[in-house]
């Protein structure tokens, strides 16, 4: 074929040479445009001829290509009708169409069971947790079923809120409850290979009394940062957070529980629709 090719290639530009340079018979230029249009069927021939296209179907209906096969099979049968492959080629257009319409109907079956999973995963996703609704507000809140629903014990966890129709938007809480005021500042956070500080400005830890107890607790949206922090701590065993006042700190364990809810929320949250990038 590169021989055909350079050929046509040779002669057309001799065509053209002569042409230019007035240098060409009648009868010259006539038998140079027989032989170029010659070679220009040689190389159509190998290019789309009935072996190529045979081939070329039955490689593609062996690799499941069935929409390819199809196609060369109807060039095929266009550009050779007269031709055995031909005659072979309209058996096999069947084979394909089969082939074609097996593939939408896994297709189609896929789709429905990944979209039935999802349905199951957002069940079991949403079943580990407890709801709130504010009505004043149309908002529900999911919570963790082991999250404390009170100041009343230090925790670290996450929780969430979806309006009607709406995406939910996830909220990052660390709660601290003492006999003495620390004044929290600032929050370090231990993981397995890593360590974080987050620091707070004035005014977002919050403080309260009663009952014989303090307690201080920040309350903030989520963000990339605080995901990244979230993700490493679930993949950890072990995971340690000291909470910095002006003068004193307490550091504590975070506990299986715990490590468990953040990930119950995640699974939750992206199950309702929730994006990660936040």
């Amino acid at each position: 074929m590169k021989k055909n090719v350079l050929q046509f290639l040779i002669i057309s530009f001799l065509m053209t040479g002569l042409i230019s340079c007035n240098g060409v018979s009648k009868n010259e230029y006539e038998t140079l445009k027989t032989e170029n249009e010659k070679l220009k069927q040689e190389i159509e021939d190998l290019k789309f001829g009935p072996d190529k296209l045979f081939a070329q179907a039955k490689t593609y209906l062996e690799n499941k290509e069935f929409n390819k096969a199809k196609s060369e099979l109807l060039t095929l049968v266009e550009k050779h009708p007269a031709s055995q492959q031909a005659n072979e080629g309209k058996h096999l257009i069947e084979l394909a169409e089969n082939g074609i319409k097996e593939q939408k109907l896994a297709e189609e079956k896929a789709k429905a069971e990944k979209e039935k999973a999802e349905k199951e995963r957002l069940a079991n996703a949403t079943k580990k947790l407890r709801t709130k609704y504010d009505e004043m507000k149309g908002i529900t809140w999911y919570y963790d079923k082991t999250t404390t629903q009170y100041n009343d014990r230090n925790s670290f966890h996450l929780y969430m809120g979806k309006k009607d129709n709406g995406k939910p938007w996830l909220r990052f809480r660390i709660q601290y409850k003492g006999d003495s005021w620390l004044f929290i500042e600032s929050y370090i956070i231990k993981t397995d290979n890593n360590s974080y500080t987050i620091n707070t400005s004035y005014g977002e830890v919050e403080r309260d009394n009663g009952y014989g107890g303090i307690w201080e607790w920040y309350d903030t949206s989520m963000d990339n940062r605080l995901y990244n922090i979230v993700k490493d701590m679930i993949d950890s065993k072990s995971i340690k957070i000291r909470h910095n006042g002006k003068q004193y700190y307490r550091d504590r364990n975070i506990t299986a529980n715990e490590k468990q809810a953040l990930k119950n929320m995640l699974d939750a949250y992206e199950a309702l629709g929730g994006s990660m990038n936040f």
